[in-house]
C-alpha cells in the first residue's frame, strides 16, 4: 500500500508538471506564470522517491513535506479555480454548441479542470500518506517479509 501510494504521488506529480508546461505554451496567464504545476511536481517526485527508498527518517518529518505538498495542491485547486470564474460566463449562458463555436480556448478549460482534479488527488492522497506516515519509516529490523526481527 506504501509504494502504491508513494507511485500514485509520483504520478501526480509528473502530471501536474506536464498540464503546467502544456498551460505554459498554449497560453500565459497570470495562474501559469506562477508555474504552480512545474515547481510543485518537481516537488512531488522527490517527495515519492524518498518515500520509496524510505530515506525519511521520522514521521514527524514525513507529516510536514505532506503538509507543504498539500499546500501546493491547495494553491493548484485555487488558480485554476480562479482562472475558470474569469470566463464563467461562456460556460452557463451558451449550449455546447454554441460554445465550441464562440470559445476559442476551450482546451484552456481542459487544462484548468484538469489541474484543480490533479490538486484534489493531490490533497487526499497527501492525506493518506499523512496518516500512515509511520508506514514509510525505515526500520532497520524489519525483515523482508515485514515482520520485525531481533538484534
Amino acid at each position: 500500500m506504501e509504494k502504491a501510494l508513494a507511485i500514485s504521488n509520483a504520478f501526480l506529480g509528473l502530471l501536474a508538471f506536464s498540464l503546467q508546461v502544456s498551460a505554459m505554451v498554449l497560453f500565459l496567464s497570470v495562474q501559469d506564470k506562477v508555474a504552480t504545476g512545474i515547481w510543485g511536481g518537481i516537488l512531488l517526485v522527490v517527495f515519492a522517491l524518498s518515500l520509496i527508498n524510505k530515506s525519511l527518517n521520522s514521521s514527524g518529518t514525513i507529516r510536514i513535506a505532506v503538509l507543504i505538498v498539500s499546500l501546493i495542491g491547495v494553491m493548484m485547486i485555487g488558480l485554476y479555480s480562479w482562472s475558470i470564474h474569469s470566463y464563467h460566463e461562456f460556460i452557463g449562458c451558451h449550449s455546447f454548441f454554441d460554445f465550441v463555436y464562440i470559445c476559442p480556448n476551450n482546451s484552456r478549460i481542459v487544462i484548468d479542470s484538469l489541474m484543480i482534479v490533479c490538486g484534489i488527488l493531490i490533497v487526499l492522497v497527501n492525506g493518506i500518506i499523512g496518516l500512515r506516515a509511520s508506514a514509510f519509516i525505515h526500520n532497520p529490523y524489519q525483515l523482508p517479509d515485514g515482520t520485525i526481527g531481533g538484534i
